[in-house]
């Protein structure tokens, strides 16, 4: 289904394109766009109804936004020769028919939106990763402040009264310690989660999850548990 809403002021796009997902219960909305205000409201609009989409910019503002409503789309990984059971050969048949019966154009939209779901969930999950790591990081930098003005002078000569400002979060130690931890521990939880459907993800972030993580967690590691081992550089270095 087509709906141009190019030239029109908002809230019409909006409500334009609300009148046209409820028309249907299964199927792709193409809405075509061409001013930046409808663009970003269709968008926060589509994200609060859980809907995904996908954006093909034919211009610097001209833009169709592809959206899915209604398609249950999940990848399963591939499941060994011998745990194959006759049921499960039961059910690849019925499937099989039940896909014979669609016709080519249904077939092509279902694969569409399959690809644009996929999609969309794949650059969801990778922007609350990375998110995620970066405030697990900061926290943790944030809790060895305590202590990071010795080191810095030791190394860098840098007066330790011009970092006299890294006192503030000293009495937050704890706080940014915990919520650095917690945050590494809830992405290897999702890690373990997922890993699944990982298998048949083919994403960069896919890829190199575990590497990503391990990364940030040895650097986590290291920043929580600097107040601790700090005094051995300082010795060292006197």
């Amino acid at each position: 289904m087509k709906l141009d809403c190019r030239d029109l002021d908002c809230p019409v796009p909006v409500l334009k394109t609300k009148e046209a997902l409820e028309s249907f219960e299964e199927g792709i909305l193409d809405v075509e766009l061409n001013t930046l205000s409808s663009i970003e409201n269709i968008k926060r609009f589509v994200t609060s109804q859980g809907l995904y989409f996908e954006e093909k910019r034919l211009g610097p503002r001209h833009v169709i936004l592809s959206i899915v409503k209604g398609y249950e789309c999940t990848i399963e990984p591939p499941v060994p020769s011998e745990s194959v059971t006759p049921d499960d050969n039961r059910v690849t048949r019925e499937t099989e028919g039940a896909l014979s019966s669609l016709s080519s154009q249904d077939t092509a939209e279902a694969l569409r939106a399959a690809q644009i779901t996929q999609s969309a969930k794949e650059k969801q999950q990778a922007r609350t990763f990375y998110s995620l790591l970066f405030g697990g990081i900061v926290s943790a930098i944030l809790a060895s402040t305590c202590c990071l003005g010795p080191l810095l002078f030791l190394i860098f000569g840098v007066s330790v009264g011009s970092l006299s400002f890294l006192q503030w979060f000293a009495p937050y130690h704890s706080y940014f310690s915990l919520a650095a931890v917690g945050v590494v521990g809830y992405l290897w939880f999702d890690w373990w989660r997922g890993r699944k459907e990982r298998i048949a993800c083919a994403t960069s972030l896919c890829k190199n999850y575990t590497l990503y993580l391990s990364l940030g967690t040895l650097f986590v590691a290291v920043m929580v548990s600097y107040p601790w081992w700090a005094g051995y550089l300082l010795m060292m270095g006197d």
